[in-house]
Order: structure tokens, then sequence, then C-alpha cells
């Protein structure tokens, strides 16, 4: 009899777990809101430039998704931001992100610029990217479904710089953390100083972009590649920028040793073993292109141990 009831009572335990589990895998995906129009602008490309001013954040683009789960009072938020192949870059991990208790916010900026997806330059795609994350982390602030004091940015690739400049941007009072993905300093660079502590995450086999023999975190170029972008916080992109006399841009990892960190804000850096570009972006495919001058690396993916490493190590973080 004693094994019944104890049978019947883990039964129940076990069953009541999995309905509140169940239940708070259920996200509020929250599409009631005030339209702002007035931030979308529609600048045109030209060539690997886009002219003209750039949008911010209009919560009713098609492209917008805000989930809450609902039965978390006040959760955290995580505002993913995606690289130069849009929304899709940053889809995938974001789920993740909502599977750990945050609500998330997703959004595609080409979109919200009425860009379609063909070849623009790093730096283009990163003004996008950063003006538009930069309104919605303002939009955010007045939602009353997160805690505005418990805000945390993940960026992939053009999306990881942007939100490296993001760092010395928003308010240590509401942001407590930002996630860089294999960020890359050609285009608008990066700031001078941060405000914000930083978890900066490579792939131990990252070669996008980088000449053959190299990786992404070794990424250095000739500074006119580089535009200043009078949105973003001073970087060194003021002096090693199209037009100015500096001869190479410094690679992330001299960026990281150079930065001012104020506000007792910190840099940390993760190689994860088995992981190429983008974690998340699908199975590990290790290859090269070649895009007129000579070949460069193009590895992308991870295994699934990887993704589960860099997933520990999100976690760990946002614990701190």
């Amino acid at each position: 009899m004693k094994k019944l009831t104890l049978t019947i009572l883990t039964c129940l335990i076990l069953l009541s777990f999995n309905v509140v589990n169940a239940y708070l895998l259920q996200a509020r995906t929250l599409s009631d809101f005030v339209c702002m129009p007035d931030q979308l602008k529609t600048p045109e490309q030209k060539g690997l430039e886009i002219i003209g001013e750039l949008s911010g954040f209009d919560p009713c683009n098609k492209t917008v998704e805000f989930k809450v789960p609902e039965l978390l009072p006040k959760p955290g938020l995580i505002i993913s931001v995606h690289g130069g192949g849009g929304k899709k870059d940053a889809a995938r991990i974001n789920a993740e992100f909502y599977e750990i208790g945050y609500a998330t916010l997703i959004f595609d900026a080409y979109d919200m610029n009425s860009i379609s997806l063909r070849r623009i330059g790093n730096a283009y795609r990163q003004m996008m990217l950063l003006k538009t994350s930069y309104a919605a982390y303002k939009w955010v602030l007045s939602r009353e479904e997160i805690d505005n004091k418990n805000i945390y940015f993940y960026g992939i690739s053009n999306g990881a710089s942007a939100v490296l400049n993001i760092a010395g941007m928003v308010s240590p009072t509401h942001v407590r953390g930002i996630i860089s993905e294999a960020p890359n300093p050609i285009g608008i660079g990066y700031p001078d100083s941060i405000k914000i502590p930083i978890q900066i995450i490579f792939g131990d086999l990252d070669d996008l972009s980088a000449p053959i023999g190299k990786k992404r975190w070794e990424i250095s170029a000739p500074c006119y590649l580089n535009r200043r972008f009078n949105f973003a916080p001073m970087g060194f992109a003021e002096d090693c920028r199209k037009g100015k006399n500096a001869m190479k841009m410094p690679t992330t990892l001299e960026w990281v040793k150079m930065v001012s960190k104020e506000n007792n804000s910190s840099i940390d850096i993760e190689y994860i073993k088995d992981m190429a570009h983008g974690g998340f972006l699908g199975p590990l495919n290790i290859q090269t292109r070649n895009f007129g001058r000579g070949p460069i690396g193009w590895s992308m993916g991870g295994a699934p141990a990887a993704r589960d490493k860099m997933m520990s190590v999100i976690r760990g973080f946002l614990r701190k």
C-alpha cells in the first residue's frame, strides 16, 4: 500500500512539473502595441552603401517577435541582434534564450529599413543594426511585462559588432550585459570605452572573412574600409576610417586590451571547441570562399556539443 501511495504521489508530482513546464513554454507573443511608423525611414542602396536617414524601431513591423514567459512575473529580457543574413541568423539561439526563462525580442533591422538582402558593406549593415537595436532598447524600457533593470543584448557577426558599440551607449541601470558572438572590427569599428560587462564568444574554428590560416579574432584591415557613424559612440573609427591617415585597424583582441572599461565593466573571451562562425547557424561546415581577391575562410556552424558549451557559457554570464 505504501509503495502504491508513493508511486501515485510521484506520478502526480511529475505530472504537475510537466504541466508547469509546458505552460511556461507557452509564450505570450505580444502584438498589442502602439505603432510608431514615424520611426521608419526609406534609405536607398547605392552599390555597397546605404544612403539616407536610417530607421529606428517600430514594434508593429512584421518581423518583430516579443515573447514573455507566461508564469514568470517581470522576467529579464534578451534583445537578439542578427548578422548579415538577417533575422534568421539569431532566430535559433533566440529561442534558446526563451527556453531558459528570459523574455525575448528579435526583429530584422534590414526589413525595418526596407532594404533587401543584397551585397552591402559591413559598415552600412552595422549602422542599420545599431540604430534599430538602440531604438528597440529605448522602446522596451517602458514595457511593464519585463524587468527593465535586467536587460541583455546578444549579437552575432555584424550584430556582434553592433552590440559592442551598444556597450558604450546604454545605461548600466538597465542593461546587465552584452553577449557578442564573433564580432568583426571592419565596419563602424568598436567604441573607445564601455560601461557594460561583455562576454565575447568565438568558435575555435571561426575563420569567416579571415585570410587563409587566420582566425576571426585575428582580423584586421586597412582603415579605409571603416566608416564613422555619428550615431555610434566615439571609437577607433574616428581616426581609422576612409579619408584618414591611420593605416590599419586593431584586431578584436587588441581592442579588448586598449578599450577603457568604466563602471567596473569587464570583457571575457571564450573560445568554443568544434565551432566555427555562428554555432547555432547549422552543422559544422569547414569551407572557403573567393569574392575575387583570393580565397578567405568561410566556415560556419558548430557541433551539437559546441552549442551546449556555448549555452553553458552564456548561462554562466547571465548568472553573474
